[in-house]
């Protein structure tokens, strides 16, 4: 009997090491993983702000894309412009001077105002159509620049929100998702004409 009392308080010792050591392991892993949730909820956030920046900055490119496309249009336009106004000019004058004559035939007369018809249509055309691409352009250019900032805006927007109300952070999600994801396509003329007289 002496031996087992000895025996079991020294497993009552030993059993009270491992407790005591069990319990500072499990202090040590609690601390770990209150220190692994902390980090998982930053790699959320920063996942969630990388999308962000990522579409804001997919948005910002093609907006700045299409704004330069549209400037270059705005100088073939001002190009054709100019030429229309000199062939213009030009064709004027010969017509003023056509009708000064007294002995010009009607068919010499039809044909040098066909001509300046013909010469004045082209540039008129490509002013037309140059008109058209600015305004789409110009209208593209925005709904993408405004979805940038959408996409900036979000993450601050929704830690925000979150601070305050469940109901309110998803409509505000609904809402950003609903901007994004409007097609770009609604901005531009369903019917496409191809030239100015098919539009009149």
């Amino acid at each position: 009997v002496g031996e087992l009392v000895k025996e079991s308080t020294a497993n009552k010792d030993a059993t009270l090491a491992a407790k005591v050591e069990v319990e500072k392991i499990q202090a040590e892993l609690k601390g770990i993983s209150e220190g692994a949730e902390k980090v998982l909820q930053k790699c959320e956030s920063a996942y969630s702000a990388a999308t962000s920046v990522g579409l804001a900055a997919a948005f910002t490119e093609r907006s700045d894309g299409l704004s330069k496309s549209m400037w270059i249009w705005v100088g073939g336009l001002i190009l054709s412009l100019g030429a229309g106004g000199y062939f213009g000019s030009v064709q004027l004058q010969k017509l003023l001077g056509l009708i000064t004559q007294k002995d010009i035939s009607n068919l010499s007369m039809s044909i040098n105002f066909v001509m300046a018809i013909l010469s004045i249509g082209a540039p008129v055309w490509f002013s037309w159509l140059a008109t058209k691409q600015i305004g789409q352009r110009f209208k593209l250019s925005e709904d993408y620049a405004f979805k940038a900032s959408v996409s900036r805006a979000y993450e601050g927007f929704r830690r925000e929100t979150a601070r305050f109300d469940k109901d309110m952070e998803a409509k505000l999600l609904y809402s950003a998702l609903t901007r994004l994801d409007e097609l770009p396509f609604r901005l531009v003329e369903t019917e496409n004409h191809g030239s100015p007289w098919h539009e009149l």
